[in-house]
């Protein structure tokens, strides 16, 4: 085996050890001290703007909130929107899934709950999508809204333009799915909307079989590692992410209006 080769496959084990120690070592410790850095607002019914953040405006948040209403009173989709002051030194990908979950947001049913947490210090944002929207608000529509709507308004300081243009967004685009039969939200700016993505291309087929054969091969590394072979290992390690990922989703709410939804980590952050 080449010198190259033998330092690449090194340096692999040796990031997949970083990550799994991570992961294995005192999981409800970790998962306790995620939970102690989240700021959760206390929840009422019909209320689902919670700017603790303190940067919204109080007539933007009225006219969020409005629109949400009645997204939930036509489709029974929960749509929260909540600003925080600091992440506390989590990820926003961390501080969305945990937060979530622990609300409960979205119909515990149909799993239909939506988080957009916005973090103005670390000048973060993320779409958090619960697991039973993730078919037609995919990670890369959340991307693409958050590219168009979000980013450009955050970019001059506005808030308030980038969270109503944001959800204006998201609302059209369950509109458009025709997966939720509704006639309308008033006050929704329906010239909000997302283009259609295009087919796949010959780059994107290539990139798809480069992950693929990536993926193969960490696949053989681990599972020689941390299980009998080829087959087990990144199984092992999907298995573990999720069922972390699952816990406490829903029980432990602070009260209030949401339904007991789940997440899983779909979504887009910017």
């Amino acid at each position: 085996m080449g010198q190259k080769i033998k330092v690449y496959l090194l340096s692999v084990l040796i990031l997949l050890s970083c990550i799994l120690s991570g992961c294995s070592s005192n999981p409800d410790s970790y998962k306790e001290s995620l939970e102690e850095n989240l700021l959760v607002p206390k929840i009422y019914e019909d209320l689902y703007v919670y700017d603790q953040g303190e940067f919204l405006s109080d007539d933007q948040e009225e006219v969020i909130n409005n629109l949400l209403v009645q997204l939930e009173e036509k489709t029974t989709i929960e749509f929260a929107v909540i600003t925080i002051p600091s992440l506390n030194e989590l990820t926003i990908e961390q501080y969305a899934v945990r937060l979530a979950n622990k609300l409960g947001i979205g119909k515990e049913e149909s799993d239909n709950g939506i988080l957009l947490l916005v973090s103005k210090t670390d000048t973060k944002v993320r779409l958090e999508i619960g697991t039973g929207l993730q078919g037609f608000l995919t990670d890369s529509i959340s991307g693409e809204i958050l590219d168009k709507f979000f980013v450009p308004s955050r970019e001059k300081g506005n808030y308030d333009d980038a969270c109503f243009n944001t959800v204006n967004a998201v609302i059209n685009q369950i509109a458009d799915s025709e997966e939720y039969d509704f006639s309308g939200i008033d006050g929704v700016d329906t010239t909000i909307t997302v283009e259609e993505k295009e087919e796949l291309t010959l780059g994107d087929i290539i990139l798809i079989i480069i992950v693929v054969i990536v993926l193969l091969i960490l696949e053989w590394i681990t599972g020689c590692w941390l299980g009998n072979g080829f087959g087990d290992g990144i199984v092992i390690l999907l298995l573990h992410v999720l069922t972390s990922s699952r816990s406490g989703g829903g029980s432990g709410r602070s009260g209030g209006s949401f339904g007991g939804g789940r997440f899983n980590g779909g979504g887009s952050s910017r």
